[in-house]
């Protein structure tokens, strides 16, 4: 397999530049050789790929036709060349969902990782829950660090979601847990209690998060605030930490998943976190990874977090 995928990316350089000049400066070879290299590939392929003359290099209607498949065939061997190199190197890959940017746990993790095992690489991706779950599954990751609904005090999940199957076949550890609460403006009568009673939220309206964070995490608070009497918002962008944010502009209630502290509401009036009377439900940051045999680095990480977590 040419893990380089040469004519490939030399054909999508000249697709990009319009020159033959151009695309061989960015590939780091000589124009007679770049030429010499789309002609074979041509010919092995059959079909003309670019319409020459002495002023342009335009794409043939074939060319138009391949450059999206090219354009797959190139990420798909960069990924190959990638993992290729993680394994060649030991290196550590790490899926996180990226609000755990700020959640303090998740950040002392990683730079105490970093500090004791300084010869191992590590890669830190972002994508959503459910394909980080997905992934580290087919162990496409070594390990996973989310934040994951809790009812009971156990993560759990609906039926209909999508990451219920693959969250089945996974080892998780526990690192901590918050408990949700409500954000409320601090001007709200309800603020100076220790937690809030469900009568304080009759006809008020509270804004909530989307089902992103685990649908039966969400059904549940919203059962919870419809009980209550409560005015369901629903806020233009609906992850944890638009929507307390949105509390804060609007000077409305908000439900909050507990781990991102008030750094990102500075500059807006003050809110305080208050539990919500019989609501039993939480968060937890989890680290996850897929059962059996793991590379020598996951184990390192692994049995860090969890000496941390204990």
């Amino acid at each position: 397999m040419d893990l380089d995928a040469k004519p490939y990316r030399a054909f999508i350089t000249i697709a990009e530049e319009r020159s033959f000049g151009r695309a061989a400066a960015r590939l780091n070879m000589s124009q007679p050789a770049l030429s010499t290299q789309i002609r074979e590939f041509e010919r092995r392929l059959g079909f003309p790929l670019f319409k020459r003359t002495s002023r342009s290099v335009e794409l043939s209607a074939q060319g138009r036709l391949f450059l999206g498949n090219a354009r797959r065939i190139l990420a798909e061997t960069d990924a190959v060349r990638t993992a290729a190199r993680a394994i060649q190197t030991n290196e550590l890959t790490i899926g996180a969902t990226i609000q755990t940017v700020l959640v303090a746990e998740r950040v002392a993790l990683l730079e105490r990782f970093l500090l004791q095992q300084p010869d191992i690489p590590l890669r830190i991706t972002n994508d959503t829950d459910v394909r980080l779950l997905a992934a580290v599954a087919r162990r496409e990751i070594d390990l996973a660090l989310l934040i994951e609904p809790m009812l009971g005090g156990v993560p759990t999940y609906s039926p209909l979601d999508a990451a219920n199957t693959a969250a089945a076949d996974l080892d998780r550890l526990l690192l901590r847990h918050r408990r949700i609460e409500i954000l409320l403006p601090r001007e709200h009568p309800a603020s100076r209690r220790a937690s809030v009673p469900l009568s304080a939220l009759k006809n008020v309206p509270v804004a909530t998060f989307d089902r992103t964070h685990g649908i039966a995490l969400t059904d549940a608070i919203g059962r919870h605030l419809r009980d209550a009497g409560a005015i369901i918002l629903r806020p233009p962008e609906r992850n944890a930490l638009a929507v307390e944010r949105y509390g804060a502009v609007k000077r409305v209630p908000a439900m909050s998943l507990g781990w991102f502290g008030r750094a990102h509401l500075k500059g807006l009036a003050p809110m305080v976190s208050r539990p919500l009377e019989g609501l039993d439900a939480a968060s937890c940051l989890t680290l996850l990874r897929a059962k059996g045999d793991e590379r020598s680095a996951a184990t390192v990480f692994w049995k860090m977090a969890a000496a941390r977590a204990a």
